[in-house]
């Protein structure tokens, strides 16, 4: 049960003198002479001038002189030799390398330093405008060691080359394989070079607050506004030094301070009980109101007299005749039609006379009344309850008992701990800030994203927004069924009416009236919103009567006059179209039973028919019940589904477990880092990264972007490979250095795991990142062009010396630190020596003798057999002249089976004595005989 810990230990690391650096390699330009191009570069950087003066200084070499684009350019004699080098293969002798130089006579005069200058400035353009990450069509490198090859080891006399003497074997293998000096600040790399800001640091300030004390000026927020990606590149100052790893090995549990004390006295019984109630509550209420009012009175003014005239008249005439009936009708007119029956001359003048007249006043007084109350009450109310009852109960009142005492103990954990040296490596170190903002950010994110699969969600639905269009889609939305069609916008109802008058005797006038023609009831909440009639109405005098003709005829429906018309004073001839019809006619809202009413009166013949088609309008208290009824649909279901919810919820297991296992802790620290370390390598935070379309036709599945995947394939294999991830160190800071809004936020975590709530709370992080061993250069190029896998811009295959195989990083993804050794082990049981045969390892057969260096490089080294660990002590020869069999002597005695042919694996140096870590837990234990804490290995 072993962990990474992190933990550092470095030395000084050596830099090279200027003189020094002339020795490990070949320099660019011959000597000390810079071309203008390169002394211009120098002086750019050194000055740490903006990028535009760079690019202008490029711009203006490559209008001023011809580049080298093609090997066809070459002067001829180096174009010769440069075909030759390409084709030749590797080592060169020296036999081959003078007969092709003799082959080359003769030899056209050229200017070696002159075409020496021009090729380094090539080779710094293309390094510039990252040509030469992309195997440029020329190889300027090549031709840097030709000019060498011509400078040392040509000689050439009156057109005449031949091999120089002293050129030999070695010294071409120098030129040809020596690595290329560039000179100093030539390149523009991530760390400033000018002497008066290189390591300059600005201490913060206090930051200027006005005097006018504002209620915000105490107040710490963080800007949470949307900013722009940041892409300043970080100074990474690489050094080489020995790699420290800590390992833990799980030790033991054990009892820390005390936490509690429980006192129970003797004959006491205590009992506790413990209710947890989660409730919650939701409650919408709308309430709307509506009162109209709406009053219209037709009077005329001599309403009441007449009223007392027509019943003076009525007296009269049933004191005179008991033959006389009267019929009085109200609806939303009065209307009174006398009807008398005598034999006298001037009493049927006189009923006639009163009859007209007061007929005539009654009609024309009208009263109408209308007021309407609405009012919708919306009541949503959900009430979710978790509740939780636990009892514990301590009896001590059995007889013959004594006080007692129950005491809690902290746990703490205790881990053995040994420093391991992994050897020299090229590494750098960063400082993170705050290194788990983006996983708590992205944890929220999923944990929101799950919950929303998981807890019903609340539909985010209001009345207003439930229409006709989309009611279908909400309840689609909600998996419901069974929808409520809403009401119809529109309906119509009919009215038919009629009265006909045969042409009665001269001299005599009938009259007549009704308000029998109702509709059918007005659907509920529906109102009358407007009408269509047609009315036919025709009256005329064929036999010509004697006397003044007289005809009145009126339809009402409501306060709406559709038909109002009298006969001309000068009577009617023939036949006389009163008909009329429209359509649209607006009504005032009207519901229930709707009357039509007819009256009027004529001494000719009359015929009156019609028909009425009153459209009605949905109310917006009938359309907001529908809504209501759907919106309740909605909220029902919610309902029933937050209860199936809470009732899983509920059944939530006695015994819970906080946190994550910490291994699995341990990699989300490791990942996080290295997401923080790779965007700040990159100068981007992996923005235009991943090559997948998430919705691509036909069928709207993820897709792979190839073209996209093929430009971050080779940065994917680069930051997985050229560093070594399961060696990084780090260590947590305070939340002091965190930004300040984030204190409160960051001032205490509680997963379970003490060292991953540090990583919680960290307000920055110092990280240590090795280099792979072989991958040294391919950094280095790195930082200094920002152009991956070297000059080549290719990642390595197999064969090449930087290839990683895929074995290789499965066994490191599963903490294989270890690498495998020749020969077979015999081991016995409680021996601490090991027999190892079948291996030359430490044997030199060039000096044919024991190889001392390699020997002692394996002191103190881990040897692993059959999955346990030991140190090597001391390895010694088995016997002399025997270059096969060594002895081995380890720590500690072999605690497992005697095995012969046993295979065998090293690892890192351990490095001065283990100790013993001790590390708080939140954990509570209460002590007694049965239980102890465990100690590890488990028995």
């Amino acid at each position: 049960m072993e962990e990474l810990f992190r933990y550092q230990q470095l030395r000084q690391s050596q830099k090279l003198s200027e003189e020094e650096k002339r020795f490990i390699g070949l320099l660019l330009y011959p000597g000390d002479d810079y071309s203008p191009l390169a002394r211009g570069l120098i002086e750019i950087n050194s000055r740490n001038a903006a990028n535009d003066s760079l690019a202008a200084l490029l711009e203006e070499y490559s209008r001023a002189e011809k580049l080298v684009e093609d090997p066809v350019d070459l002067q001829p004699t180096i174009r010769a030799v440069y075909n030759w080098l390409n084709f030749k293969a590797r080592p060169i002798k020296t036999t081959d390398f003078a007969d092709f130089i003799l082959s080359l006579n003769p030899v056209e005069p050229f200017d070696l330093k002159n075409d020496w200058s021009i090729y380094a400035d090539n080779l710094l353009i293309a390094i510039y405008e990252g040509n030469i990450s992309i195997n440029y069509c020329v190889d300027f490198q090549l031709l840097i060691r030709i000019c060498y090859l011509f400078e040392l080891c040509v000689l050439i006399t009156d057109g005449k080359a031949q091999m120089r003497e002293n050129a030999s074997a070695a010294l071409l293998n120098v030129i040809l394989t020596q690595p290329i000096l560039l000179p100093p600040r030539v390149l523009r790399g991530r760390c400033t070079l000018n002497c008066r800001q290189k390591g300059r640091v600005e201490l913060p300030r206090i930051p200027s607050v006005s005097d006018s004390r504002s209620k915000n000026s105490c107040e710490c927020k963080c800007d949470e506004s949307c900013q722009k990606p940041n892409g300043h590149c970080v100074c990474i100052t690489p050094y080489i030094a020995d790699l420290f790893i800590i390992k833990e090995e799980l030790a033991r549990y054990e009892e820390g301070d005390i936490a509690y004390i429980e006192n129970i006295l003797a004959g006491e019984k205590k009992v506790r009980r413990h209710r947890n109630l989660y409730r919650t509550e939701e409650t919408s209420e709308t309430e709307t109101e509506t009162i109209t009012s709406e009053e219209r009175d037709h009077q005329v003014s001599e309403k009441f007299s007449l009223q007392e005239e027509v019943k003076s008249t009525i007296e009269s005439k049933v004191g005179v005749d008991a033959g006389v009936t009267s019929t009085l009708k109200y609806g939303s007119a009065i209307t009174v039609t006398p009807h008398a029956n005598v034999t006298a001359d001037f009493s049927k003048s006189q009923a006639e006379n009163i009859a007209r007249s007061y007929a005539k006043e009654i009609v024309d007084r009208s009263v109408t009344k209308i007021q309407e109350k609405v009012r919708k009450l919306q009541v949503s109310k959900i009430i979710n309850e978790l509740e939780e009852r636990n009892k514990h109960t301590i009896d001590n009142t059995e007889a013959g008992t004594s006080h007692r005492a129950g005491v809690y103990y902290w746990v703490n954990k205790v881990t053995h701990a040994q420093v391991f040296n992994h050897g020299k490596h090229l590494m750098f170190d960063v400082i993170v800030p705050e290194p788990a903002a983006t996983f708590k950010k992205l944890f929220e994110l999923k944990n929101k994203k799950d919950n929303e699969h998981i807890a019903p969600q609340r539909s985010t639905i209001t009345l207003d927004s439930i229409s006709r269009d989309n009611y279908l889609k909400i309840l689609h939305n909600q998996g419901l069924s069974g929808a409520i069609e809403p009401p119809d916008e529109r309906t119509a109802i009919q009215i038919a009416f009629h009265q006909n008058l045969t042409e009665p005797k001269d001299y005599v006038t009938t009259g007549f009236s009704s308000a029998e023609f109702k509709s059918e009831q007005i659907p509920d909440g529906y109102k009358a919103e407007s009408l269509d009639y047609s009315i036919n109405c025709f009256v005329g005098d064929p036999a010509a009567q004697k006397g003044a003709d007289e005809a009145s005829v009126s339809v009402n429906v409501g306060t709406t006059s559709l038909l109002a018309n009298v006969a001309p004073a000068g009577g009617l001839q023939n036949t006389n179209n009163w008909s009329t019809g429209n359509t649209n006619v607006l009504m005032n809202g009207e519901t229930g039973v709707i009357t039509a009413s007819v009256a009027g009166y004529s001494s000719v013949a009359l015929s009156l028919s019609g028909t009425i088609s009153i459209k009605c309008k949905l109310t917006d208290e009938a359309f907001d019940k529908w809504r209501v009824k759907i919106y309740n649909l909605v909220m029902d279901d919610y309902k029933n589904k937050q209860e199936a919810f809470e009732s899983i919820k509920k059944e939530e297991p006695l015994i819970q477990i906080n946190g994550r296992n910490p291994f699995l802790n341990r990699e989300v620290e490791k990942n996080e880092i290295k997401r923080h370390v790779i965007a700040i390598l990159l100068c981007n935070y992996f923005n235009g990264i991943g090559a997948m379309m998430e919705t691509v036709a036909p069928c709207g599945y993820p897709e792979i972007d190839f073209a996209k995947l093929e430009k971050d394939a080779p940065i994917i294999l680069f930051f997985e490979q050229v560093f070594e991830w399961e060696y990084c160190n780090y260590l947590f800071y305070h939340s002091m250095w965190s930004r300040k809004c984030k204190w409160a936020e960051l001032i205490d975590e509680d997963s379970g795991d003490p060292l991953f709530d540090k990583f919680l709370m960290a307000g920055a992080a110092r990280v240590q990142v090795p280099i792979r061993d072989g991958m040294e250069s391919l950094f280095t190029w790195f930082l200094k062009t920002g152009q991956i896998w070297g000059a080549s811009g290719i990642p390595p295959v197999s064969g090449d010396d930087e290839y990683v195989s895929m074995i290789q990083e499965l066994k490191e993804a599963k903490q294989c630190d270890y690498t495998d050794r020749p020969g077979l082990i015999e081991a016995t049981n409680s021996s601490d020596v090991l027999k190892l045969r079948d291996s030359t390892f430490y044997w030199d057969p060039v000096i044919d003798q024991i190889n001392m260096l390699t020997l002692d490089n394996d002191k103190d080294r881990e040897l692993l057999i059959n999955f346990e660990p030991y140190r090597i002590v001391k390895v010694e020869q088995a016997a002399a002249g025997d270059p096969t069999a060594w002895l081995i002597t380890i720590d500690r005695p072999y605690d497992d089976v005697s095995a012969k042919n046993l295979k065998h694996a090293v690892g890192a140096l351990y490095v001065g004595a283990p100790w013993e870590v001790v590390i708080p837990t939140k954990l509570v234990y209460l002590r007694n005989i049965t239980d102890k804490l465990p100690t590890y290995p488990l028995s």
